[in-house]
């Protein structure tokens, strides 16, 4: 009889462990945030819930934090973009550096920054120089950016967001707190 209440004992126990083990894979799984790969172009729905990381291959992502306002499927595309802005059609003094890059919407980031991501073996910076993110917006045509004009009857202009250099990453990257829907590209402004 004690034998059958240690089997029953020692099999409840194998049970709760294997309850609190699965629980704790589904939390961990909750957690782990999905990745979605492709070769220069990803085009997925993303969950606000879960968050994503879209890689479009050599070392170019885009990281949408949990909790980001988007619902729960955003269907979202970003690329390598067709045409790379020259330094000029950004602004007067602007290098651009690395591949130019498509994001199709504008994204709010909400609470945590949507993280813009370029491998980079070195600082690209130069003494006086800074790193930026240029982001092309749709803005108001005017005498100097008439040219650019787009199908939605605005043209095109940029924004600048600070960009940094991690060494221990080997990546320049870019923290966002919206995206414009357009082309996006690292490059350096001088700081003059």
């Amino acid at each position: 009889m004690a034998a059958l209440g240690l089997v029953s004992s020692t099999r409840f126990a194998l049970l709760t462990a294997a309850v609190l083990l699965l629980s704790a894979a589904h939390t961990l799984a909750e957690e782990e945030m999905p990745r979605f790969n492709g070769n220069g172009s990803v085009t997925q729905a993303i969950n606000g819930d879960v968050g994503a990381v879209l890689d479009i291959g050599s070392g170019l992502t885009m990281t949408f934090p949990k909790g980001i306002p988007v619902g729960r499927s955003r269907l979202v595309t970003f690329k390598k973009a067709a045409k790379k802005p020259t330094g000029a059609q950004v602004k007067k003094g602007f290098t651009p550096i690395g591949t130019a890059l498509d994001f199709n919407m504008p994204v709010s980031a909400g609470g945590a920054p949507i993280i813009l991501s370029m491998a980079s073996k070195a600082d690209p910076r130069k003494k006086g120089e800074r790193l930026v993110l240029a982001m092309e917006v749709g803005t108001l045509c005017n005498d100097e950016n008439k040219a650019t004009k787009g199908k939605n009857g605005l043209c095109s202009g940029w924004e600048f967001v600070d960009a940094e250099f991690d060494s221990t990453a080997a990546a320049v990257t870019a923290k966002l707190q919206s995206t414009g829907g357009l082309r996006m590209v690292f490059g350096l402004l001088s700081e003059k």
